[in-house]
């Protein structure tokens, strides 16, 4: 497909309603002076979300899919219904807090002419309720970094707000064996090193509206894991991968023989750093430690 618009702002949504974001986009698009596109892809949405969302084609290109393909595929997918030059991806449960932010991205691509841009994203000021603790201070202390701070910490790529060259998006996608949630952004950053794509961190970043309760993020993070250890088992410890810093620190416990002493330690500590966790007695050294044991404990002896 020939490229006839500038941008293509691909939005992934599931279980979430976006009319209000969906709508700000598309006026912002009315003001810039470049062809911009809006184009959703719901993947397999409950009924009470699909029938709500499905009003979004009114306002930019809604495509409702038959079935439930999962972060990697659904991303990949935006390359078959869209024709911007530029891919800007924005998860559907995010908010643009800038006037100014697709004019922000198509000022940046006109002076630069970049391969990857990063806007990022940030989370509420406000603390939140216990029950919703954990997401909020992890995202908050370890993921919402300015971009000077993303300059100098390589690594940790983020796919929640960034865009992407297309003729750099048709080489290297989104890994699709990686299934459920957790570290696909992490591979593909990893793709995009390795092929010596080069990253722009600018100031544009969305707010991320969505906090997982504890239990649910206890629940995600030990899928995270499961995918972590497939980039593990099947990359070989690369430059890229050692900006990943819970395999950095597996790759000292291994060097030292320490794995066996801290599976050892999280065997009588699990069930005591779940409870803690789970109930927003938030320390993140222990969501550190938990995620660490999780990842030991896969490794064979």
């Amino acid at each position: 497909m020939s490229a006839q618009f500038r941008l293509s702002i691909c939005v992934p949504v599931y279980n979430s309603l976006i009319e209000s974001f969906i709508i700000e986009l598309v006026r912002q698009t009315k003001e810039v002076n470049e062809l911009v596109e809006v184009v959703v892809l719901d993947d397999h949405s409950d009924p009470e979300y699909a029938q709500i969302n499905q009003s979004l084609g009114k306002y930019c290109n809604y495509f409702y899919l038959p079935k439930n393909i999962g972060r990697s595929r659904i991303r990949n997918l935006f390359l078959e219904h869209t024709s911007g030059e530029y891919l800007l991806f924005i998860d559907g449960d995010s908010e643009v807090i800038d006037s100014l932010f697709i004019q922000k991205y198509l000022d940046f691509i006109k002076e630069n002419t970049p391969q990857v841009i990063v806007g990022a994203s940030i989370y509420q000021a406000e603390t939140p309720d216990r029950e919703h603790l954990l997401r909020w201070k992890y995202s908050c202390m370890r993921e919402s970094k300015n971009a000077e701070e993303r300059k100098k910490t390589p690594g940790g790529f983020k796919t929640n707000n960034f865009v992407i060259q297309r003729i750099v998006f048709n080489e290297i996608q989104f890994n699709e064996e990686l299934s459920g949630y957790g570290h696909e952004d992490t591979l593909f950053g990893i793709d995009l090193a390795r092929n010596n794509i080069s990253i722009a961190h600018i100031e544009n970043p969305v707010l991320n509206l969505h906090l997982d309760s504890n239990q649910v993020f206890l629940v995600k993070t030990q899928n995270a894991i499961k995918n972590l250890y497939w980039i593990y088992l099947n990359l070989e410890y690369t430059t890229e991968i050692q900006y990943i810093k819970l395999l950095k620190t597996v790759s000292f416990l291994k060097k030292n023989r320490l794995l066996n002493l801290i599976r050892f330690l999280f065997g009588l500590t699990e069930p005591l750093c779940f409870f803690m966790l789970k109930n927003g007695f938030v320390h993140l050294k222990i969501f550190d430690f938990y995620k660490l044991g999780l990842f030991v404990r896969k490794i064979k002896v």
